[in-house]
């Protein structure tokens, strides 16, 4: 067994570890990453499956070259911004269906949302303006606070909080309550604007209506889009700045314990070879920046640590899992009229908004009459990198839960599995024909794939579910990465909010709360 010394250690290479690390060692700190699977990036990540090359998780992030887009800071502190290629999708989205009826793109920009959704419900267009404004002038406020605190600006803190009132206002509030307040009975309304809600959760009952305008508010203002190349370009350039600042990033090797002092902080890490479970080695680290759940990292602890996170973490609600439908086609699907980058497609059982999560327990069973809400993301609608030429990719996701395939036997997981194919396929054959023929190969991930590949509890790809704090603003967020444990933070969407950015401010925020405690010897 050997023993090394780090100023972090962080297990595991999703992007909020990957962000975590990188901005410590471009801080000048000495970091080894410890990452148990093959590859790096989690969720963020492209893997090859016969061959077919397959995203994992990404199918579209805001604009990250906006100044006011969550990533812009990070990535340009690292230096990275500008080595990655970011591939505009055009309207953020497409929906039709449901209480939507005909197709709808919502387009990026405020302005020119707003124009787009008044021309389609005309009679609500002054509450639209005011509903849009409301979303801009969170996500400003938002953003301007943060600034303050990095700079310790009190004109900027002075203006964010001037801002911030209609946070405050809304604050412990879900979409569906903002919702009804401005739109009650406008069903189609309120799909037009929250049609990709699985990008964030299930139920607009309980998704809190702050998080929704921050994340909405980004993908609005600075418009969705595809890194070139896969999202496991941004995961590579991230563990790149790890190396080039003298830091380690391994993998293959499984954490095995987190170690403790007699005060309760997190001092090492133990790790082994996760194919042979051997070569045993023990890292000694300052902070330990984890990459993962709660009960993830509880796991590796000695039991009173154990007690204290279970304590803290043991009673939050989990997140919504998906499943992804994966279809390696012959052609581009521009050849049969798939030209949209990302097409919502909502059931005709579906009549109102807060319907939206009803199908997420429709794979319990095998196919039912129409298929429940799903998305499907074309990455060849734009020029990807990945997909010149056959297999390209297609990919159809939608709600699901581990509880859907828990008492299934082996045998019929997978005739579950291939039953949805052929009635996901059905339906895209319907709605554009001659899609069959040009199907070559195809595989559904499920809530047990995420659970298994991600190492997340009950498959939730989120983090913890997005509920409205039961504190006012003045509490701060409800969210952070801090632990009962000393020296120990959450590098995750379970420190933070959720999907792609949501990893990286988690990343981030652990990284500064990492940064105060090496500055100060855990003193403070």
């Amino acid at each position: 067994m050997s023993d090394k010394k780090y100023d972090a250690v962080v297990i595991g290479s999703g992007l909020g570890g990957l962000t975590a690390g990188a901005l410590l060692a471009n801080a000048g700190y000495s970091v080894c990453l410890l990452e148990r699977n093959f590859s790096l990036g989690g969720a963020a990540s492209v893997y090859k499956v016969g061959d077919l090359w397959v995203e994992a998780s990404l199918h579209q992030t805001s604009d990250a070259r906006n100044p006011r887009d969550v990533k812009h800071h990070i990535l340009s502190k690292l230096g990275i911004l500008d080595e990655i290629e970011w591939l505009p999708t055009g309207p953020l989205y497409k929906v039709k269906g449901g209480p939507i009826g005909e197709p709808f793109e919502l387009p990026v920009g405020f302005e020119a949302a707003h124009d787009a959704l008044a021309a389609r419900f005309p009679d609500k267009s002054a509450a639209i303006k005011r509903f849009l404004g409301e979303i801009e002038q969170i996500h400003d406020a938002m953003w301007t606070l943060k600034q303050a605190r990095e700079e310790g600006s009190l004109a900027k803190f002075t203006r964010g909080m001037w801002e911030v009132e209609p946070a405050a206002a809304g604050w412990m509030n879900s979409l569906d309550e903002i919702f009804t307040r401005d739109f009650a009975g406008a069903e189609g309304l309120k799909c037009a604007l929250g049609a990709n809600l699985a990008y964030y959760g299930d139920d607009p009952r309980k998704l809190w209506w702050i998080f929704y305008a921050l994340a909405q508010g980004g993908y609005i203002a600075s418009g969705g889009a595809y890194i070139k190349g896969g999202s496991r370009q941004l995961s590579l350039k991230l563990a790149k700045c790890i190396t080039k600042a003298g830091g380690v990033v391994r993998m293959g090797r499984l954490a095995t314990q987190i170690e403790t002092d007699a005060d309760g902080n997190a001092i090492a890490v133990r790790h082994v070879a996760r194919r042979t479970n051997d070569a045993d080695e023990r890292v000694e680290a300052r902070v330990v920046m984890a990459n993962c759940a709660p009960a993830v990292a509880a796991a590796l602890m000695e039991a009173p640590a154990r007690a204290r996170m279970e304590e803290t973490f043991g009673g939050r609600p989990l997140s919504t899992s998906l499943f992804s439908a994966n279809f390696g086609l012959s052609a581009k699907p521009s050849t049969i009229g798939m030209t949209d980058f990302s097409t919502v497609v909502m059931p005709s059982t579906m009549q109102r908004f807060d319907q939206y999560g009803d199908g997420a327990t429709a794979m319990a069973d095998v196919p039912k009459g129409e298929l429940p809400l799903h998305t499907i993301a074309n990455f060849t609608a734009v020029d990807s990198g990945l997909w010149d030429e056959p297999p390209v990719l297609l990919t159809v996701l939608g709600l699901d839960r581990l509880d859907n395939w828990k008492s299934a036997s082996k045998e019929e997981g997978v005739a579950r599995r291939e039953a949805w194919l052929d009635a996901i396929q059905g339906r895209l054959e319907q709605d554009y024909p001659g899609f069959s023929k040009l199907v070559t190969s195809r595989l559904l991930l499920n809530a047990y794939s995420m659970s298994s590949y991600l190492n997340t509890p009950e498959g939730a790809v989120y983090g913890f579910a997005p509920l409205p704090p039961e504190a006012p603003i003045l509490m701060g967020f409800p969210r952070t990465p801090e632990t009962p444990i000393g020296g120990l933070y959450l590098a995750s969407a379970f420190g933070g909010e959720h999907g792609f950015n949501g990893a990286m401010l988690s990343g981030a925020e652990a990284a500064r709360l990492a940064t105060h405690r090496l500055e100060t010897n855990g003193t403070e």
